[in-house]
């Protein structure tokens, strides 16, 4: 059941149930009043009658004989006459037999009279007083009229709640038709969109209500999943082609070392060549590994409180036990690594970090004739900013706008072997961290990158 049929049908039943009760109070008030306005006129015909029996001097028979004759007429009421013994002297009709539980009561009670219905026949007992005598007087009648008129009172309020019923499922059908319509319009939009087409989105109301958030909502995970896909696209093209070249170098040192090879340093040489190419093919593995963990979502990754000073330390050792010849140094600029540690905490992912921090250096040392690497740490207005800084080759302004593109080598591809993903995964992993990544490079005189992150301590405020 679709949710339009499903909320006309839930608000049909609803609104039927507090008409049912609405019907059944007015039924029930307009019985009472009917029930209430007979009685009164009962008492009226009793009364009267009551007069007429003891004022008249009429015999029995002829008050009777007047009495049938009126009732072909009028609703005339049948009584019966008790004196103050509980002696039946008079009546219209055969009494019955519960007159005289009901003369008991009303004998037991101050009041003057009751009332009481048995079946369709309502009755009335009251205290009449003549000649200084008390009498009690049992009358009865039924409403014919009004039991009529309340019978088609009763036909019409079914008749008008079916129809109400039926009209208010058609409403509450045709209100959540037009309720749900901007849902209907989403999912089709949603139907056309596939991995072919990943860049359409759907179109956003112009009132900004709940269909409006949730149309936004899909837009951004559209946008989500394009990029997902996209990365997920690009890493695969490039691991296929850039393995592609170590691993035919690989294959054509090996084949041909087994065709033309002869001596022992022919066979050394080959082997020299094929474990460089072999270890070029681990290192761009390695490097791809560190993009793809920098390119997952924020959520899938854990944070922990760290200081940067220590991921520098740890960085440094890792880089100095790769390459022995490198030189960097650390240095604090604000001296206050002495006296409040917390100003170097932070929350991040340490493995991240250092992989970011170890990128930099290495570029650095790299790209430097004297291999060395200046690192610098200070909190400027409470923010944390780390800058490596070089001597080295600089970059120029035209590949300073495309250096951190993954793959993208400047002219320093001449003077080093790289891979071109070292500062595409630098750049992620400090937007991950919420931190922002600048160069300032002049050819020639060296480089100088810089770190810049919220410090711990204003995060808490």
């Amino acid at each position: 059941m679709k949710i339009a049929t499903r909320t006309a049908l839930n608000y049909a039943i609803l609104t039927a149930g507090i008409l049912f009760v609405f019907a059944y109070v007015l039924y029930f008030v307009s019985e009472k009043n009917r029930e209430d306005e007979f009685n009164d006129r009962l008492g009226y015909k009793i009364t009267w009658r009551s007069e007429f029996i003891f004022d008249a001097k009429i015999n029995d028979s002829k008050i009777r004989e007047l009495h049938e004759r009126n009732k072909k007429l009028l609703n005339e009421a049948d009584i019966s006459v008790y004196n103050q013994k509980k002696e039946l002297i008079f009546t219209d009709i055969k009494p019955s037999s519960k007159n005289q539980y009901y003369l008991n009561q009303l004998i037991k009670t101050s009041k003057n009279k009751i009332t009481w219905q048995r079946r369709d026949r309502q009755y009335m007992a009251f205290k009449y007083e003549f000649n200084n005598e008390n009498f009690y007087i049992i009358g009865s009648a039924i409403d014919v009229t009004g039991k009529a008129h309340i019978e088609e009172f009763k036909k019409d309020i079914i008749v008008i709640y079916i129809i109400s019923i039926l009209i208010i499922f058609i409403i509450g059908f045709l209100f959540s038709y037009y309720t749900l319509k901007p849902l209907k319009d989403i999912i089709i939009q949603i139907r056309d969109i596939s991995e072919h087409n990943l860049n359409k989105r759907l179109v956003v109301p112009k009132a900004k209500d709940e269909i409006y958030e949730l149309t936004e909502t899909f837009n951004s995970t559209f946008n989500r999943l394009e990029k997902s896909f996209n990365n997920h696209r690009q890493f695969v093209t490039t691991i296929s082609h850039e393995f592609r070249t170590p691993l035919s170098t690989l294959i054509a040192e090996l084949e041909l070392a087994k065709e033309l090879n002869v001596t022992l340093d022919d066979y050394k040489i080959s082997i020299e060549n094929a474990l460089q190419d072999a270890n070029h093919a681990s290192q761009l593995s390695s490097a791809l590994l560190d993009f793809a963990r920098a390119s997952y979502d924020v959520s899938q990754i854990s944070f922990v409180d760290l200081r940067l000073d220590e991921i520098l330390a740890d960085a440094k050792v890792a880089l100095l036990q790769k390459n022995s010849t490198y030189k960097i140094g650390i240095h604090y600029m604000d001296n206050l690594a002495d006296k409040d540690e917390s100003n170097y905490d932070f929350h991040g992912n340490p493995y991240l970090l250092q992989i970011a921090f170890l990128n930099l250096m290495e570029n650095a040392c790299k790209y430097s004739p004297d291999k060395n690497c200046e690192v610098e740490i200070e909190v400027q207005n409470n923010n944390l900013e780390i800058r490596f800084i070089d001597h080295g080759i600089g970059i120029s302004e035209e590949d300073q706008s495309k250096i951190f593109d993954l793959f993208y080598r400047g002219n320093n591809k001449n003077y080093d072997k790289g891979n071109g993903i070292g500062l595409s995964i630098v750049k992620r992993i400090i937007e991950m961290h919420q931190g922002n990544l600048s160069l300032q490079s002049e050819p020639s005189k060296g480089s100088i990158f810089t770190i810049q992150f919220i410090s711990q301590n204003k995060k808490a405020v």
